[in-house]
């Protein structure tokens, strides 16, 4: 019996040889076979990358925006192509020193290339796959300008003089024969107030209307970046408002790339001017904006302070005189109005004594007579609000300040009495901001985690720094073009802050300067900027906040321990930065951001136990493009932080992050694996205080870390975004999970038990394996607070929700699919597990978000909807269906789309898009789609 076991484990083993060596042969005897299909293969990608380049150029010369992957798609076909190629070549200079020397039939060389040859194959046979998606669909329409913030002021309401304003600018604007009207008027009459009125009457008349601000200091890719989408439209035949704001001398419309002229009347331009010279020189219909006379002046300040001034005769009389004071500007009314809202009789008379008094002579009578108004507004807000006031002066006019720059700046600079924490000081700063919004002293935008300074407010706040105590406090020299900063040695040692951001600065003292009270220093964006000098720094030891981020500095000289002070250390984007050992000498640094860098490596200097030392480190953002040594070892270093409250770590590979590693304590977390630092950079800043998980170009053992963190933070991830995950099948797989079938994890079903609870944003993108979003019973799945999902060349994919979670989709408002080319639908019936409970509950389901719907490229794609239950969409407006042949209806049961006026198509190999329209009061959304079907149907035939 055992002669028999060892008799067939022997024939085993010998099979298993032979087998192994026939392969080894195989490549010598086949090396011309196989070198020959690589070069077939090499062929037909090139011929595919070609094809996709040629969709890639008509889509440009259309104004038509790429879809997400193409340009990454030709990027990696040419790198493979180019490996391909120096094989090949070193294949036929090997294959000829083998004929000149007579070794032609060397088997190692043989053997060495026919094995690299089939190792190289499949590689571009993946890449050709991935990229059948593009050749026949690689763009979309370029979209509408993203929404402008309009704000019709219903303060203005019964104010003629701005009415009048408001009713000759929309005449301008629908007068065929003028194509730029001008809007000119003193700082602070409101001319940008009315410009955005404007748009909102006359948006109707236009595809699109698209806003920049100009500005003193003209940043033309800024300007370009603003309406870059607005003017591919205007060369594409559609009716576009372009505004430009605050427009300081003329400008040249043709450097912004703004189609203009006889041949271009599709394009309506809007500017705002303090200077009535600046209309007539860009040939502009001009139209003036009076300050408000007296009596209008009143109505709009009453509306400000309330109704309450009417009851009392003295402080009647004492707010009228106020509120002439005013000048008739609306920015003045508003501010004043506000700051004494609410406010005792004594404050009134002090508040008219003040603004009856001179402003300082030494500058300009307008911005003289704005100084005593809004310098009153200031000195009623509180210390906080003050410190962020004046930290908003410090940035570029017209600049958009980020709310997390004043956070980092105040925290650094300790004012904030009694912080408990990063999170407090946020809050703090956004109470602030909200104050000073409503004080008229900032302006409101769209984005909540920015906010703007009125230019003329701006001029003001410079001015209130420098009359504090009747010393200079600020230097403000941001946007200024300096080439050169080379103060006096004693000249600025009154100084508290200076601010040089924004310059192309490429020289700095050599020498000392006497800065005993410099308590911040911004010299960010300064791209050619050198190193501070030894000299430089031993004469800012006071200095708590220092901003040099977007820098191409050095490694930062030995001398920087003697900034002892320094609390807020922002070096990120100095990619010539490679040293930062020095950094182990500064124990009292709160915040430090190095993402975007180019340490490649963490110094020895910074040995195990020195990250530690930084006790009162709270936040940390860091980047490595390549695996620096004893990284592990820091990661573990850097998570045992006990002050630590916020992480953006981006590392190259999985294995790097600790076993063990959990961010549980954290109040917010981005860990990027993969991809590149320029995107971590972006998104680490935009998803601050989420928890957030991403992935690029990676293979990771992604459900195993998923079971890690099931009991750690994944059930409080915000955000999740895998691209190009190859062995990603699913995002939760409990199937062999014991501790996920205990009491003890699911407790009573409770929503803080379920997976994606609060996930807001998800991004599936190439994953190539993924076949269900989730393997565990469909109860422990809670989307209700998703508001975006995107899904992109998910092959495998055949359906997305079941009827039972989808239901639960209470904040989704974008749902974007594209080319998944075995989606059957995207929400289903469910398994037979669903409990009939369930089944009754989705009966009637309401997607109450829901306003836009892309479904591009799903070949097999039947229908949304498979079953027979009633959906209501009151919030769509927007439904895309391109190239899904499949697609006869949107689904057997009601779809009630109240607002959905069309539903947007295009054919295959067919530029057009066709505008399906819902006509009468019966039509539904099934007419629409089947409409589509029977039209592409016949263009099929054809």
């Amino acid at each position: 019996m055992a002669e028999e076991v060892i008799r067939n484990l022997v024939v085993r083993v010998v099979n298993s040889l032979v087998d192994l060596a026939m392969k080894e042969v195989n490549y010598i005897r086949k090396c011309p076979e196989n070198v020959a299909k690589l070069k077939d293969e090499l062929q037909n990608l090139k011929d595919m990358r070609e094809k996709v380049q040629q969709q890639i150029d008509i889509a440009n010369g259309k104004g038509d925006n790429l879809i997400t992957g193409v340009e990454e798609w030709v990027k990696k076909a040419d790198t493979e192509i180019s490996k391909a190629e120096e094989f090949l070549k070193e294949e036929a200079n090997a294959k000829k020193t083998c004929f000149k020397i007579g070794l032609c039939g060397n088997w190692g060389t043989l053997y060495h290339y026919s094995k690299k040859a089939t190792k190289n194959v499949p590689s571009l046979l993946d890449h050709q796959v991935r990229g059948r998606d593009y050749v026949s669909f690689i763009s979309v329409d370029t979209p509408a300008p993203g929404p402008l913030e309009v704000y019709q002021n219903k303060n203005l309401d019964d104010i003629l003089t701005q009415n009048s304003a408001l009713g000759d600018i929309i005449t301008a604007i629908e007068d065929e024969s003028k194509q730029i009207i001008g809007i000119y008027g003193i700082g602070g009459v409101g001319k940008t107030t009315l410009a955005m009125e404007v748009s909102a009457i006359v948006k109707h008349l236009f595809a699109a209307v698209a806003f920049t601000t100009v500005s003193q200091t003209v940043s033309v890719e800024k300007i370009q970046k603003d309406i870059g989408d607005a003017t591919k439209r205007i060369m594409k035949g559609e009716k576009i408002l372009i505004i430009l704001d605050d427009v300081w001398e003329m400008v040249d419309l043709e450097k912004f790339c703004i189609p203009c002229g006889i041949n271009h009347m599709n394009c309506k331009i809007l500017l705002t001017s303090r200077s009535e010279s600046v209309c007539e020189k860009m040939n502009a219909h001009k139209i003036c904006v009076h300050a408000l006379p007296e009596k209008e002046a009143w109505i709009l300040f009453k509306r400000v302070v309330g109704e309450e001034v009417e009851r009392d005769a003295h402080l009647k009389r004492v707010a009228m005189k106020v509120a002439e004071e005013c000048g008739g500007l609306p920015l003045f009314l508003k501010a004043v109005g506000n700051a004494l809202k609410h406010k005792s009789i004594e404050d009134w008379d002090k508040a008219l004594t003040r603004l009856q008094e001179h402003a300082p002579t030494r500058i300009d009578t307008e911005i003289g007579k704005a100084f005593t108004r809004l310098k009153l507004s200031y000195d009623f807000l509180d210390n906080e609000a003050r410190l962020c006031f004046l930290l908003c002066s410090m940035f570029n006019e017209d600049r958009e300040i980020c709310l997390e720059d004043l956070v980092l700046y105040a925290v650094g600079l300790a004012k904030f009495h009694g912080l408990k924490s990063m999170e407090d000081a946020r809050q703090r700063v956004e109470d602030a901001v909200k104050i000073l919004t409503s004080s008229g002293l900032l302006l409101k935008l769209d984005n909540k985690e920015y906010t703007k300074m009125h230019d003329v407010v701006r001029d003001v706040a410079l001015l209130i720094a420098s009359e504090s105590d009747g010393k200079s406090i600020f230097l403000v020299d941001a946007g200024k073009g300096l080439t050169e900063w080379l103060p006096r040695k004693n000249e600025l040692e009154s100084y508290t802050g200076i601010s040089l951001m924004g310059n192309m600065i490429s020289k700095l003292p050599n020498y000392e300067l006497h800065l005993p009270h410099l308590d911040i220093f911004l010299i960010q964006r300064n791209h050619e900027l050198p190193m501070f000098s030894d000299e430089l720094i031993q004469g800012m030891k006071e200095v708590r906040v220092l901003d040099m981020s977007w820098c191409e500095n050095q490694p930062l000289p030995q001398s920087f321990k003697f900034l002892i002070k320094l609390r807020t250390l922002n070096l990120q984007g100095n990619k010539s930065l490679h040293d930062i050992s020095i950094l182990a000498e500064m124990q009292v640094l709160e915040i430090l951001i190095l993402d975007y860098t180019g340490i490649k490596e963490i110094p020895q200097e910074i040995a195990p136990g020195v990250i530690s030392k930084l006790w009162r480190l709270e936040e940390l953002l860091i980047g490595f493009k390549w695996v620096p040594e004893g990284i592990y070892e820091r990661i573990v270093e850097i998570m045992k932080l006990s002050k630590l409250t916020y992480l953006a770590l981006h590392v190259p590979r999985f294995d790097v992050i600790p076993e063990g590693f959990n961010p549980r304590k954290l109040k917010g977390f981005f860990i990027q694996i993969g991809g590149s630092l320029e995107y971590f950079y972006h998104a680490a800043n935009l998803k601050r205080g989420h928890l957030v998980i991403e992935t690029h170009n990676v293979e990771i053992p992604f459900l195993k870390w998923l079971k890690q963190l099931t009991e750690a933070s994944f059930n409080e991830l915000e955000y999740i975004r895998l691209y190009s995950c190859y062995n990603v099948s699913c995002l939760v797989d409990t199937t062999n999970w014991d501790q996920f079938h205990s009491s003890k994890h699911l407790g009573e079903g409770k929503i803080k038990d379920k997976f994606f609870g609060k996930l807001k944003h998800l991004y599936l993108e190439y994953l190539f394996g993924l076949e269900l979003l989730w393997k565990c019973p469909d109860q422990y799945i809670s989307l209700s607070n998703l508001v975006t999902l995107n899904i992109y060349s998910c092959h495998k994919l055949v359906k997305v929700f079941p009827v039972s979670v989808a239901q639960g989709l209470v904040n989704l408002q974008n749902l974007d699919i594209r080319l998944c080319s075995s989606l059957e639908e995207v929400i289903w019936d469910g398994d037979e597990e669903t409990s009939k409970s369930e089944t009754e509950l989705s009966e009637n389901i309401v997607f109450r978000s829901l306003a836009k719907i892309n479904l591009f490229v799903s070949g097999r794609l039947e229908r949304f909807y498979s079953g027979h239950s009633t959906i209501k969409y009151p919030s769509l407006v927007d439904v895309h269906i391109y190239v899904c042949p499949s697609m006869k209806m949107w689904g057997p049961g009601i779809h009630e789309t109240p607002k959905l006026k069309f539903v947007a198509s295009k054919f295959p190999n067919d530029d057009a898009v066709r505008n399906v329209q819902l006509d009468g009061p019966d039509a539904t959304i099934n007419d629409a789609v089947n409409k589509i079907y029977e039209e592409e149907r016949v263009i099929r035939v054809v």
